[in-house]
């Protein structure tokens, strides 16, 4: 039987998902969307033949809907998430997980308690020189220094231009990916973050975000975030006793140097990660499977995002 699913927050990304749902993924399908602009809302549903829906409420309900998809600004996914549990109904909830860490630890005791547990978006751990390099960690020996920057150009979301939505910053927005790979490379979790931020270009939410943090092991980790910049590089970095690492997961290319050795690997980047996304969300609902990264890793993430803020506010470290 086909699952049908409904996305709330069908702009440039929730649209992604719809149009990956229609063509991408056996046996998944879309059959409404919620959109805050209800013209355009309208429009897009006209175009790809589905119901449009102005309450999310509305769509959360609806008979043809059997797992919905959240695609809003974070400071929504709080409340619309809680809807979408109370339903019943399988949830896939795009990063971050919400917008204050008091809301994540609410969504993770809801979801403690419901039937069908919640899917996170990090989809940075689908992209393929990710993977590989997942794959490629023990080669490193014990790691000691990691390093990952994304840098990109300024926003034109007028949200995130929004003096009164401080859910649009680089930390929140972007910084997420960073600690979520971090964690999913190493398996460790941060015990302390000092980090700094800034208003470059954006004048309502800081647009530069720059932490230094140390890992339960002792690992040494360096973040960094620039959209302020008319280009774009998304570059890790890690440093072993065995070896070392570097990889683009923006242009692809993994390369190793152990001793003497250079190996590189030139694994593609350039691949879209929500048809991979949406099916491995399918499987988990219908075998019944812990999803691959679940509302506890996204505490976890909330949890070093809270740090960033209250060290950027202080100047001081800020245990995890």
């Amino acid at each position: 039987m086909t699952f049908r699913i409904g996305v709330i927050g069908a702009g440039t990304h929730g649209a992604r998902y719809l149009r990956h749902a229609l063509a991408d993924v056996p046996g998944l399908t879309a059959t409404a969307l919620c959109r805050r602009d209800p013209e355009a809302g309208a429009k897009l549903a006209g175009e790809l033949g589905l119901r449009f829906h102005r309450d999310p409420l509305a769509l959360i309900a609806d008979r043809e809907v059997d797992g919905v998809v959240i695609a809003t600004p974070p400071a929504s996914h709080g409340h619309l998430a809680e809807a979408v549990l109370g339903a019943g109904k399988p949830l896939l909830l795009e990063k971050p997980l919400t917008a204050t860490l008091q809301e994540a630890e609410h969504l993770e005791d809801l979801d403690a308690r419901s039937a069908t547990p919640l899917f996170l978006a990090q989809t940075l751990r689908w992209n393929p020189v990710i993977k590989t390099v997942k794959d490629m960690w023990p080669l490193l020996g014990k790691v000691h220094l990691i390093r990952l920057a994304q840098r990109l150009e300024p926003t034109t979301l007028a949200w995130q231009h929004d003096p009164h939505d401080p859910t649009g910053g680089s930390v929140l927005i972007t910084g997420v990916h960073l600690i979520d790979t971090v964690r999913f490379l190493t398996g460790r979790e941060f015990a302390s973050v000092t980090a700094w931020t800034d208003q470059i270009l954006n004048h309502a939410v800081e647009d530069a975000f720059l932490a230094r943090a140390v890992l339960g092991d002792g690992c040494w980790v360096s973040l960094e975030v620039s959209k302020y910049t008319r280009s774009r590089a998304c570059w890790l970095e890690a440093v072993g006793e065995d070896g070392q690492l570097m990889a683009d997961y923006l242009k692809g290319g993994i390369t190793l140097r152990q001793g003497p050795v250079e190996e590189r690997s030139d694994i593609a980047a350039a691949v879209p990660t929500l048809p991979l996304v949406l099916g491995d969300w399918l499987r988990t609902v219908r075998d019944g499977a812990p999803p691959p990264v679940t509302v506890t890793d996204g505490v976890a993430v909330m949890q070093v995002v809270d740090a960033c803020y209250r060290s950027a506010r202080t100047g001081r470290a800020v245990d995890i």
